[in-house]
């Protein structure tokens, strides 16, 4: 008796351990300034009534490096020019990124599609200032400038 306790103990503790050593992933929403001038980024975000937002009010901005690629280890500190919490306002300097969302342990690929763990696609609006234009960025036209990429969806700027 004590030897089939022993069997279903060990049987339960490596059913627990292949459960939490499962894949887990993340999928970045990033606006990548690549140009050598600052560009502004402004965007208001829903607060969903149920669910788990996928963009953020409290956003992350990083350095570059040389191939344009984030460096994990630059994070810069950008001030939001507006108070309230679903408007974020910022100047974005060159050779950075922002991460404004991100979805885990699932695959985007289009913003209205259903979305595990019940994440919600948020954004209401995005405005894009360059140098030389204003992109108006709303969930209809977002899959016309953010583009999926080795785990980001990303917007470039050059």
């Amino acid at each position: 008796m004590d030897n089939k306790r022993l069997k279903i103990s060990l049987l339960f503790f490596a059913s627990v351990l292949f459960l939490f050593s499962g894949c887990s992933w993340q999928e970045y929403f990033v606006v990548s300034n690549e140009s050598t001038s600052d560009i502004t980024l402004e965007y208001e975000i829903e607060s969903p009534e149920n669910g788990f937002p996928i963009f953020e009010s409290h956003p992350s901005v990083y350095q570059l490096d040389a191939s344009g690629t984030i460096n994990w280890n630059e994070k810069l500190a950008v001030a939001d020019g507006n108070m309230l919490p679903q408007i974020i306002q910022l100047v974005l300097p060159p050779k950075s990124a922002i991460i404004i969302g991100n979805l885990s342990n699932d695959h985007y690929e289009k913003q209205d599609q259903y979305f595990i763990n019940g994440r919600k696609f948020n954004l209401k609006n995005m405005k894009i200032v360059t140098k030389n234009k204003i992109i108006e960025i709303s969930p209809e036209n977002f899959d016309t400038y953010f583009k999926k990429k080795n785990g980001f969806i990303i917007f470039k700027t050059k």
